[in-house]
């Protein structure tokens, strides 16, 4: 509902452009992220904030919505209620190929990769007071497995299925999202969280600094479950800053964050939004902890499973002379 809204408004916006004098020289970009407890939209802001700053003198404007997270933007991009989408590299080209979850769609070979965000973490997470040391202690637990059409929900299902689990090993399975899962776990309502998430991340601070949280390793029957899908999943650590509580670095599954459009979307559009960014990348990678690593390397080369767009190909051959 609230997206819907957030659609009607842009809807609106862009109808009242239509009728003014320079209506033929503007354009809407509707971002779609994911809960704003998640590290997907305050990244999504930041990359719309750095568009926007020019904007009138390209005449683009990016507008950045809440979703449902990383299924959900895919499904709102082909369906062209989201002009641009966030969500993680494994997901694009499942979805470009058409398999794994999107089977019963069909491909999307219309799908297209602006680059590479950041990468995030597979992170489980239980309470130091539990018990739980190992994935061996989740029986007749509490786990959440998230939302549907969520990225947590998609790694929660591929877990249960790696690991050969029914809803009938644990004491209670629920579907929170982010935003909704920091009460219940905090309360004892919850004893497992499945999550992927950029670090830092506040929620988690929070979790760890008041509701006694410890991120858990991953055991090698996941990794190389997950490692078998394709190669999307890396190895990954988490330093124990990031892990109060913990006395070692916790093993687990590192994955790139990417942001796609369709081919159809305009390339000059495309073009001036990757240009945007590469021209100010250093304040771009300033505005959020998740993208201080970013680089050119790692932004249009590193782990592309989607193709690139031809906006941002045409940048990056500019680029390219300009540096010859």
């Amino acid at each position: 509902m609230k997206l819907l809204l957030k659609t009607s408004a842009y809807i609106l916006l862009t109808a009242l452009l239509f009728f003014s004098p320079n209506a033929y020289a503007n354009k809407f970009f509707a971002l779609g992220t994911a809960s704003t407890k998640g590290t997907y939209y305050p990244v999504g802001k930041a990359f719309c904030k750095e568009v926007n700053r020019l904007r009138d003198e390209h005449k683009l404007r990016c507008l950045e919505y809440t979703t449902g997270g990383s299924v959900y933007n895919i499904q709102a991009l082909a369906s062209g209620e989201l002009d641009l989408a966030i969500t993680r590299s494994d997901l694009a080209y499942f979805a470009y190929r058409g398999v794994e979850r999107f089977s019963d769609i069909g491909e999307n070979n219309n799908l297209r990769t602006l680059f590479n965000l950041y990468t995030q973490p597979l992170l489980v997470t239980v309470k130091k007071s539990s018990g739980i040391k190992s994935f061996s202690d989740f029986k007749g637990k509490k786990i959440n497995i998230g939302n549907k059409g969520s990225g947590k929900r998609d790694l929660a299902e591929k877990i249960f299925r790696i690991m050969g689990w029914s809803k009938n090993d644990f004491s209670l399975v629920t579907e929170f999202s982010t935003r909704k899962q920091e009460a219940p776990f905090c309360s004892g309502e919850v004893d497992i969280l499945i999550e992927s998430i950029g670090l830092p991340n506040k929620l988690y601070k929070r979790l760890s600094e008041k509701c006694d949280s410890v991120f858990i390793s991953v055991p090698p029957k996941v990794v190389s479950g997950l490692k078998n899908l394709g190669p999307f999943f890396f190895d990954y650590k988490i330093p124990i800053r990031l892990n109060p509580g913990s006395n070692s670095m916790v093993k687990t599954l590192g994955i790139k964050v990417v942001l796609l459009a369709q081919k159809q979307t305009s390339v000059n559009g495309i073009s001036i939004i990757t240009r945007s960014i590469i021209n100010n990348l250093s304040r771009f990678k300033s505005a959020h902890p998740a993208l201080a690593n970013i680089s050119l390397r790692r932004m249009f080369i590193e782990g592309v499973r989607v193709p690139l767009h031809d906006g941002v190909v045409n940048q990056l051959k500019k680029l390219g002379k300009r540096n010859d």
